[in-house]
């Protein structure tokens, strides 16, 4: 599963509003939406969106790239 993909799973098991996160990262919203959630549009999320989304969620950048499920933890 690719990075986008297991970020938008983590942000939707854990009910976050992209409002939220835009607001808090000052990442524009439309730009968090065509990243993790937009079919349509396969946007790459950039170094600092990530760092910064990462940053918000409290979680290790790296945690999402090395699991299949979205929730932050890594495949043993």
């Amino acid at each position: 599963m690719s990075l986008e993909k297991n970020i938008a799973r983590f942000i939707k098991n854990r009910g976050i509003q992209l409002t939220v996160i835009s607001r808090a990262t000052g990442i524009p919203y439309m730009a968090l939406y065509d990243t993790f959630f937009n079919e349509k549009k396969e946007r790459q999320i950039r170094g600092k969106e990530l760092i910064a989304v990462s940053d918000f969620l409290g979680i290790n950048p790296k945690e999402f790239t090395d699991n299949s499920d979205g929730e932050g933890t890594r495949e043993k």
